[in-house]
């Protein structure tokens, strides 16, 4: 399913944001599977170069506690304008959200707005991730025209979450014999945390400490995402 979380579907029409105030940010989505943290990620760098890096904004997740590593159930971006907050979120687009913004530090006043979007929905452990800065990896990463649905979605992340950051993209061989097929990734660290995109699965924030072009340790997280995972290669 495209765009956005594969939790929750169809990216819906951005005009549902409010429409008595301008939204904060012309942004277009990456249009990418599973995408709701990559998305937001995207959003985030966008408001950075609009703003700086001294307005808020960060990064809310719900539906995996803070040790987890799994894909969680979604992700949105919130960011504060002018003692108003706004939330960015892939399915939705911009909306100002009913909370004071002298309350924004707590994860779980936020989410509750943004989550009531969601009526079947019940989202466990909202938690907040900010990055810090980062610089690029020496020259821009390729966007790949490929009829591969799985390396042209990873590239496109790759490409744009690799203007403001060091980022991997990888191809890697699934399964074995007759079921083996080509899948691809996007790696990247955000909030510290060293996460992998697969456009099938989403993403996950792991734990491990690295640098992007370590690719056994890629190898081995992608096994404990997809299964079996053959030689990794940079694409």
């Amino acid at each position: 399913m495209r765009p956005g979380s594969y939790l929750f579907g169809f990216c819906f029409a951005a005009a549902m944001a409010c429409a008595a105030e301008p939204a904060p940010l012309e942004h277009a989505p990456l249009t990418v599977a599973n995408g709701c943290f990559v998305e937001s990620v995207a959003l985030l760098d966008a408001w950075q170069e609009k703003a700086g890096a001294e307005p808020w904004a960060k990064l809310l997740r719900w539906g995996a506690k803070e040790e987890d590593e799994v894909v969680a159930g979604h992700a949105v971006a919130v960011v504060e304008r002018q003692g108003r907050l706004w939330c960015w979120d892939v399915n939705f687009g911009w909306a100002p959200l009913a909370v004071d913004a002298a309350r924004r530090e707590s994860a779980e006043a936020v989410a509750a707005p943004v989550v009531a979007r969601y009526a079947k929905v019940q989202a466990q452990f909202p938690l907040y991730m900010a990055d810090f800065p980062q610089t690029p990896a020496a020259g821009p990463v390729a966007q790949l025209t490929n009829a591969n649905p799985a390396i042209r979605d990873a590239s496109i992340v790759g490409e744009r979450l690799g203007r403001r950051r060091p980022v991997n993209v990888v191809g890697f061989t699934q399964g074995t014999g007759a079921t083996a097929r080509e899948n691809a990734a996007a790696v990247f660290v955000f909030g510290g945390r060293f996460c992998v995109y697969v456009p099938e699965r989403g993403t996950v924030p792991f734990r491990v400490q690295g640098g992007v072009e370590n690719r056994r340790l890629i190898q081995q997280l992608l096994r404990q995402m997809v299964g079996d995972v053959g030689v990794v290669r940079k694409l």
